[in-house]
């Protein structure tokens, strides 16, 4: 008798032993169930993605860049126009694109009306425009000098003549005389090499925001690209201002 008291015993704790896996199989259920759901969301989602990015490559590709914002303004940054103005506009230029000439029509149009202040910064495009590079260069040089912006309005004033130029070198050098900047320091700085790197690193900068064409500007941080009106940033202004 105690033998068989002893089996039903063990007999006993086998039973409950079972009865709590079979408790804890819904459980595990849920779990799998749940961890394939959430697996097949995320498969159909990049599955999705992919598609778009192969049918619609622009999409993908405004999405990402309108989530791009450019460094803040900084000391060594060029500024033209009231420190107080509503809006800020950052331009990343090439001194020998013509969309940027027709651009700095305008931005010294809304400068001279106090509405903007106005940041410039070199971006080059030498691929297409091999004299750009060279020329950013100068400007910098001039800057050192503190006549930045009277050199580059010149450049864009003399742009084609430049670029036809047998010796588009010392057009650059002659450009300071008429800017009130000393020439022979130009042509030292020039040949010095000293804002190569400086130029360099502005075209990386250009290229993380994904800037592949010139004038791309950011008004109070929107983006745009290409060049504008006057009426056209106007109005671009007007709303950001608000």
């Amino acid at each position: 008798m105690r033998i068989q008291g002893r089996r039903t015993k063990v007999d006993g704790a086998t039973l409950s032993h079972e009865c709590g896996k079979e408790s804890d199989r819904p459980r595990r259920r849920d779990f799998l169930l749940g961890f394939l759901t959430v697996l097949c969301a995320c498969s159909l989602a990049a599955n999705a993605g992919l598609i778009l990015y192969v049918w619609r490559p622009s999409v993908w590709r405004d999405f990402v860049v309108s989530r791009l914002q450019p460094p803040p303004v900084r000391a060594s940054d060029h500024v033209r126009g009231d420190s107080g103005a509503p809006v800020t506009i950052i331009e990343y230029a090439d001194f020998q694109c013509p969309y940027c000439q027709q651009m700095q029509a305008t931005l010294l149009a809304a400068t001279a009306e106090g509405k903007i202040r106005w940041i410039y910064r070199n971006d080059p495009l030498t691929a297409i425009h091999p004299l750009a590079s060279k020329e950013a260069e100068a400007a910098e040089c001039a800057g050192k000098q503190g006549k930045f912006w009277a050199y580059a309005d010149a450049l864009f004033a003399a742009q084609r003549r430049i670029g036809l130029s047998s010796a588009p070198d010392q057009e650059l050098v002659s450009l300071a005389q008429g800017v009130d900047a000393d020439p022979k320091d130009l042509q030292a700085c020039l040949d010095s090499g000293r804002f190569a790197v400086a130029v360099k690193n502005a075209v990386r900068e250009a290229e993380s925001l994904q800037i592949s064409g010139t004038p791309t500007i950011f008004v109070n941080g929107v983006r745009r690209e290409g060049a504008m009106s006057y009426q056209e940033l106007n109005a671009l202004t007007t709303s950001q201002a608000r």
